[in-house]
């Protein structure tokens, strides 16, 4: 389940990021759920912050109070020590106390603000006095027509280290990419950050990319991407991986992994950057086959409530019907066919419900922190429909009719289908859902008749048949 799953925030979950600079101090944070809280921070010279409350009598500062995902303080002293204490509450709830960061002063600075300013305008100074002779000794030797031997230029004083090459492959690598290279076009994106992995025998190296790019060039995302299925937070051997559809509004973060061994890129997915994006799908083959049927999956209701309401009408009028049709042994076949198909398709049901349990729980997660706790909330959840299906297995078994039974089958197998086409519409459509969407909806459709008839799809099976 990503960020964007989840509805109820919980302030007591986050990530918090804080980064110190020359002359000022950064604070980021995250959390889940699409509830904003509101964001409180505290400086001081003296201490941290005791409470949310500490007034300037006590010696601290109100220098942020919003629900945007970051703060930067800035004209620092570096002469001076500074407290920061980060603070967080729901609209209209107490506030919890989050992180506090302590900058200690740099012994060095003493000499007061005045030195410090005069000390950056020398090192800028010197700056523009290199770069103006440097460009003056390139005209010199443009104009004295020197130029490097070709040996020289091809190997000469300018190589980069194998750091920086093999970072540039791997952008070069990731720009290759046409599912990359189709979201990076047109946004200005930049290397926010790179990580290296690996680099061991037993696990080849890697490079991790992070693309960022302005809030005001923020996509929406669909496309076919490979996923490690490792659920670690760096790839891990044997970096296998599975094509995933990903489709996303307000992407403004990209992260690209690539294997240094033949520059393949191995993983890529959206991430969290001047915007918070929202997942719409993540599915896998054979559901990402068809991004029709994913992005509209509403497109079976109209499908399911014409069959169920004409086998409703059919069941009930055959139930009704004065006269009935004598037996015989070509009918007879067709009930028995007829029957043996039903229970094929439970239990082929079943089977399928569980795989794509088993792998939607293996599966690499977008944008998400999901814990133990939130795997064991959602497991009625995974667990109801195929309990639908042993229930239906059991009743079709059964010698006895049992109409009422299938009457309940049918209303909670459609009102199940009802909360998987919901939960596939506003949040994010994947297998496991639409799984649950389509198979349900089919079990309510052959629920109804045997709620209906005197025997499962009007065949009768008492042991004298009911004529007139």
């Amino acid at each position: 389940m990503s960020h964007a799953d989840e509805v109820i925030t919980d302030v007591n979950r986050r990530r918090v990021r804080a980064r110190a600079h020359e002359d000022n101090f950064t604070i980021a944070w995250d959390y889940p759920g699409r509830t904003l809280l509101e964001v409180r921070i505290l400086r001081s010279s003296e201490r941290v912050a005791e409470t949310a409350d500490d007034g300037l009598d006590r010696g601290q500062e109100l220098v942020y109070q919003d629900v945007t995902g970051s703060f930067r303080d800035t004209c620092l002293r570096p002469d001076v020590p500074y407290y920061y204490t980060v603070f967080a509450r729901e609209t209209g709830g107490e506030w919890v106390r989050w992180e506090d960061y302590s900058l200690p002063c740099d012994p060095k600075s003493g000499v007061g603000e005045f030195a410090r300013l005069w000390s950056k305008a020398m090192k800028n100074r010197i700056s523009l006095v290199l770069a103006l002779g440097l460009a003056a000794a390139g005209l010199s030797l443009l104009a004295a027509g020197l130029t490097l031997p070709p040996a020289a230029a091809a190997s000469g004083g300018g190589k980069q280290p194998a750091a920086d090459t093999g970072a540039n492959a791997a952008a070069a690598a990731a720009a290759a990419d046409p599912s990359v290279a189709a979201v990076l076009d047109g946004t200005g994106a930049t290397v926010a950050k790179t990580t290296t992995w690996g680099g061991t025998q037993g696990q080849p190296a890697g490079y991790r990319l992070e693309y960022h790019w302005p809030e005001t060039q923020a996509k929406d995302v669909n496309q076919v991407w490979p996923l490690l299925r490792s659920r670690s937070t760096l790839p891990e051997t044997p970096y296998k991986t599975a094509d995933y559809r990903i489709r996303a509004s307000d992407v403004s973060a990209l992260q690209v992994d690539v294997l240094v061994d033949g520059s393949q890129v191995i993983q890529v997915m959206p991430v969290d950057g001047e915007t918070h994006f929202v997942l719409q799908e993540q599915t896998w083959p054979p559901f990402s086959w068809f991004p029709w049927f994913t992005a509209n999956p509403w497109v079976l209701a109209p499908v399911f409530i014409a069959f169920a309401a004409l086998f409703m009408i059919r069941a009930w009028l055959r139930s009704r019907a004065w006269n009935r049709r004598l037996p015989s042994m070509t009918r007879h076949d067709r009930q028995f066919i007829g029957r043996v198909a039903i229970l094929l398709f439970l239990f082929v049901g079943i089977v399928w419900q569980v795989y794509e349990g088993w792998y939607a729980l293996n599966a690499p997660t977008i944008g998400s922190t999901d814990g133990p706790a939130n795997t064991l909330t959602a497991l009625p959840l995974l667990l109801i429909p195929p309990g639908l299906f042993v229930a239906g297995l059991i009743l079709e078994l059964s010698s006895s009719q049992r109409r009422g039974s299938w009457a309940l089958l049918a209303v909670l197998a459609g009102a199940a289908t009802a909360y998987e086409l919901a939960a596939a519409m506003t949040g994010a459509a994947t297998n496991l859902n639409l799984t649950y969407y389509i198979l349900l909806g089919v079990l309510c459709i052959l629920s109804i008749p045997r709620a209906f008839s005197q025997g499962k799809m009007g065949w009768s099976r008492g042991p004298t048949p009911r004529y007139g």
